[in-house]
């Protein structure tokens, strides 16, 4: 870079050699950024990845006996806590509002709708392993019509 022998400043041609990348303004030396603050308030953000629920959750026992006992409450808290989410991005996975989870993790609500708990569980990408009996009918003896979801072989719960 050339300066100016006197003052040891850049010389003008040279002070301002970055430039936005939108508008081609030259960009402050304070300015770590691509672009100049105007045109960075108008440029789309890179999209953030999509949360996801880690599938090891899904093998946890305690996740298991939750599913079972159709306490999604309990199921919510556990996988969010597994893999590491908050409840909006639990929200933004099940279609769910941040309000209701809360509610259901803390007890406040039941989800008691099978088309939510169908969307719940779609979202959260539960197995079908898992879900599959829950969402059956239970037989007329009062079993699960799959297998158990603890690996034990015991019925619904009276």
């Amino acid at each position: 870079m050339a300066t100016d022998a006197r003052h040891r400043l850049p010389l003008a041609t040279e002070r301002h050699e970055r430039q936005c990348r939108w508008c081609r303004r030259p960009l402050s030396r304070y300015n770590n950024e691509p672009y100049c603050s105007a045109c960075s308030r108008h440029v789309p953000a890179a999209p953030s990845p999509l949360p996801q629920v880690e599938p090891e959750v899904w093998k946890r026992l305690d996740v298991r006996e939750a599913l079972w006992a159709r306490d999604f409450g309990r199921v919510c808290h556990l996988v969010r806590i597994g893999s590491s989410l908050r409840q909006s991005d639990m929200a933004e996975l099940t279609g769910l509002s941040q309000a209701f989870l809360s509610m259901l993790e803390s007890g406040v609500r039941r989800l008691t709708n099978i088309d939510k708990i169908v969307e719940l569980l779609a979202g959260l990408n539960a197995p079908a392993e898992l879900t599959g009996p829950m969402l059956q009918p239970p037989t007329a003896e009062g079993q699960p019509c799959g297998p158990s979801l603890t690996g034990r072989n015991e019925g619904w719960p009276a």
